[in-house]
């Protein structure tokens, strides 16, 4: 994939995740997953998965640098901030420690998935 695609990639899924973040969220009792509400669960697979589209996307050759890692680890986590603190105003949202923790949580699976797939996937 050419690096123009790759960032287009992370900017598909950035886009997904701002607008499912800023949509009305339902009401009611939130289902949980093995004891864990199922939203915590979304944000970390949402932010695992923008995670590896920015470890993908800065990538140098086969294997990322450990700068390119932490650079996806922190934008990932930034962007999940910044969504949080977007929510802030929104009737339908609120802010959320639980959901940030979520999101980074997802970032560093998804960081590592990047760094175990680099140096292992040939």
């Amino acid at each position: 994939m050419t690096p123009r695609r790759r960032w287009l990639l992370v900017a598909l899924v950035a886009g997904v995740i701002l607008v499912a973040s800023l949509l009305p969220a339902g009401g009611g009792p939130t289902p949980t997953l093995l004891g864990v509400g199922l939203d915590k669960w979304q944000h970390l697979g949402g932010y695992a998965v923008l995670a590896v589209a920015l470890g993908y996307a800065l990538r140098a050759g086969d294997r990322p640098r450990v700068e390119g890692l932490v650079l996806a680890f922190t934008v990932t986590v930034g962007y999940g901030v910044l969504i949080e603190c977007l929510q802030l105003p929104l009737a339908t949202r609120a802010f959320s420690v639980g959901d940030m923790l979520a999101d980074a949580l997802g970032a560093a699976v998804g960081t590592a998935v990047v760094s175990r797939f680099a140096r292992f996937g040939r």
